[in-house]
């Protein structure tokens, strides 16, 4: 018989002695699970073109970890990542980049609300880790008013918890700077990598990922980066950008090789100390069970 041991199958426990994954419980585990916390986090993520160094499935790797580190310290559940992502223009066409429909996105991350409402879930985090922050909020308005879903739900990205950090300068801590602005497959988003998933990263390919030009429709005095970490006036999803293809055809959109794994560890910590911290706050707030009325009653709507 073979001893080998898929990396789905290796049960992964919280520091409760619980189990953190939605798929690796029983239905009897998953009862329990929510009289005692009925928090979930579903990571969302896509498979991308993150250049030469990075894995393409660096966004969902991220956000399933930080995921788990705060599951592991909160108790929380962690339901199984959505690895394929809905993508803005730019990307499509860029070899290794599997865009989903947004109308097909929305429809499957909206399925996958609901009946964790159904399966005693009632507050919800859709924990984004991709360039898709402008779609998700659709699916907490659909589920509320379409579906009927009575369950608190809250959309946010990883890298929103740690804006003060982004700024292009920063120094994370004595001697580390962030040197560049939060933009794609670039310092920030490979180091990041670099920390949670070391063995996927190829430093030796780090300079040879580097962009030839950084290039914009718009100047940067009016369009945000990444993140929307500056407050310009036009947040990165609202204009059509270059293709990268075409102007970023290596798939990095900005410089790795100033890249670090020390850079990343600050980063990420510090958002899972602050995801964590809000976690308890919500757990404290909002015990198992008990939901704040955020949806409307049949006889709300007079037409």
């Amino acid at each position: 018989m073979s001893e080998y041991e898929s990396r789905f199958s290796r049960p992964v426990y919280n520091k409760f002695g619980g189990k953190i994954y939605l798929d690796q419980m029983t239905v009897e585990e998953i009862q329990e699970r929510v009289k005692e916390n009925d928090i979930v986090l579903v990571p969302c993520g896509s498979i991308e073109n993150h250049g030469l160094a990075a894995p393409v499935g660096e966004d969902t790797l991220i956000g399933t970890y930080i995921a788990e580190r705060v599951a592991y310290e909160t108790g929380v559940t962690v339901a199984p990542p959505i690895f394929y992502g809905s993508h803005p223009s730019h990307h499509y066409g860029m070899p290794g980049t599997i865009p989903v429909e947004k109308e097909a996105y929305i429809g499957y991350v909206l399925s996958v609300v609901k009946w964790l409402s159904h399966a005693g879930f009632k507050k919800i985090v859709l924990f984004n880790s991709h360039g898709q922050e402008y779609v998700l909020p659709i699916v907490k308005d659909l589920a509320i008013i379409r579906e009927g879903v009575r369950a608190l739900i809250l959309v946010t990205s990883w890298w929103a918890w740690v804006r003060d950090l982004l700024q292009a300068g920063k120094e994370l801590k004595p001697g580390l700077v962030l040197e560049t602005p939060f933009v794609h497959a670039d310092e920030l988003e490979t180091s990041v990598t670099w920390y949670v998933a070391p063995k996927l990263v190829k430093p030796e390919k780090l300079r040879e990922s580097d962009a030839e030009e950084m290039v914009a429709v718009i100047p940067d005095k009016w369009v945000d980066k990444a993140g929307n970490v500056y407050g310009r006036p036009f947040s990165w999803y609202d204009v059509s950008h270059y293709m990268e293809i075409h102007h970023y055809p290596k798939g990095s959109v900005g410089y790795p090789s100033k890249a670090s794994r020390e850079k990343g560890e600050v980063v990420v910590e510090a958002a899972i100390k602050r995801i964590v911290e809000f976690i308890e706050w919500l757990r404290e707030t909002y015990p198992p069970g008990k939901v704040p009325r955020v949806w409307p009653e049949p006889g709300d709507f007079r037409y």
